[in-house]
């Protein structure tokens, strides 16, 4: 039997119908939100409120989104471009000077443990968008195409690029609400899968997500989207979606537990 949680009233708020076609950005992050929250210990959900005067991870899961179009230095915080044709994510090859989402989650993580209240929340907010972000395949991508950024397709009409696709462009969330949605894939997680996603780290989570770019995102034939790479594509969105929530908790977990 998978996971089963309960919400707080407070979420209520979110119950919105999700358009067709629509981003990770609002739409994924603040599902990932949403199991996150549902995997936090009583007390650190508890601490978040008082403290940072967070209810809902989900409320503050596109913070990061809304800073970096006010800062331009972090637009690099949230992906981390890999030269084409290597499998994993090297630290001093692939982000030298410290500055993509990998090591963002290394920097954030330590700020949230011992700073100053505000730094802190702050952290907390970086954390909560960038664990989302590193189990996006595509944000693990080739920069010789700015992860998928650059190839473009047919789908639903439109020209899309790659890149859009796997930020959530090809589920059709439909009428479900976010809660409803986070619920159902949060429903179907064991209580083994929970265990063993918590005991894997930042690194793995970044190889996890080229690995899937490689095999999987760039396999798209160039003359259009098959069905069967449109299924694909959206049981991987929707287990890396399951997977950020689950491991977002734990982080939190463990890093607000003294």
């Amino acid at each position: 039997m998978g996971v089963r949680f309960q919400f707080c009233m407070v979420l209520i708020s979110l119950v919105v119908n999700v358009p067709d076609s629509a981003a990770w950005g609002p739409q994924g992050h603040s599902v990932i939100g949403l199991i996150a929250d549902g995997h936090l210990k009583p007390e650190v959900k508890e601490l978040i409120a008082e403290k940072f005067n967070i209810n809902s991870l989900a409320d503050v899961a596109t913070w990061a989104d809304r800073t970096r179009k006010k800062r331009k230095e972090e637009s690099s915080w949230h992906y981390t471009n890999i030269e084409e044709g290597q499998w994993t994510y090297d630290a001093e090859r692939d982000c030298p000077d410290r500055a993509c989402v990998t090591e963002k989650i290394h920097e954030f993580s330590s700020i949230l443990r011992s700073t100053p209240l505000r730094e802190r929340k702050d952290a907390l907010k970086f954390l909560v968008h960038f664990v989302g972000d590193v189990h996006q395949p595509l944000h693990l991508g080739n920069l010789k195409d700015r992860g998928g950024g650059t190839l473009r397709f047919l789908y639903k009409g439109e020209a899309t690029s790659l890149h859009y696709l796997w930020d959530g462009g090809l589920i059709d969330w439909g009428e479900i609400s976010l809660l409803k949605y986070a619920a159902r894939l949060n429903g179907r997680v064991s209580e083994a899968e929970v265990s063993t996603w918590s005991l894997s780290t930042v690194s793995d989570w970044a190889n996890e997500s080229r690995s899937l770019a490689l095999k999987v995102a760039y396999s798209v034939d160039k003359e259009g989207l098959s069905k069967a790479y449109i299924k694909r594509g959206r049981e991987i969105i929707n287990l890396r979606l399951t997977q950020a929530g689950v491991r977002l908790a734990h982080l939190l977990n463990t890093v607000l537990t003294f």
